[in-house]
């Protein structure tokens, strides 16, 4: 191997810009901001960020199912079954995100205070962890198994 490798490419992309990716870069940032926006209700009461916590979880749960639907397709269709053992990890995480999510989602149609406190944040802080652990584990298939990469054109 050469000292330099240039870096892999993506065999699903437009634009250069990784499908899976961009999909899932959405839930990654709702999830976090949602946990976010909890925090600033719980610390001012401000019904705001009770409103706002409870579409970015929509938004999350929508572009999540989105993302995970593609990787459903996109995974077994590219790679073959065969690969299906080592995502199996990332798939069950991508779940129970998406689990947490709805439920934490369904927490957050209460009203007021109950709506946050003590579940809603519980829940958000739940999500937002799956999610790194589910992200690790995505990200493994990609550095151990090489899926979704090729490494010369």
């Amino acid at each position: 191997m050469p000292p330099y490798a240039p870096p892999p490419r993506s065999t699903a992309a437009i634009a250069g810009h990784v499908i899976h990716r961009l999909l899932a870069s959405f839930p990654i940032a709702c999830f976090t901001l949602a946990l976010a926006t909890d925090i600033a209700y719980w610390r001012t009461s401000n019904l705001m960020w009770l409103e706002f916590s409870a579409w970015l979880l929509l938004a999350g749960i929508t572009f999540g199912v989105i993302a995970a639907l593609y990787g459903a397709v996109y995974v077994p269709v590219r790679f073959g079954l065969r690969i299906v053992r080592f995502a199996l990890p990332t798939i069950i995480g991508t779940l129970v995100v998406l689990i947490l999510a709805f439920l934490n989602n369904l927490v957050h149609t209460a009203d007021g205070w109950t709506a946050v406190m003590p579940w809603g944040l519980t829940l958000s802080a739940l999500t937002v962890l799956a999610m790194l652990v589910t992200v690790w584990f995505g990200t493994s298939l990609v550095h151990n198994h090489s899926v979704g990469v090729r490494y010369h054109d």
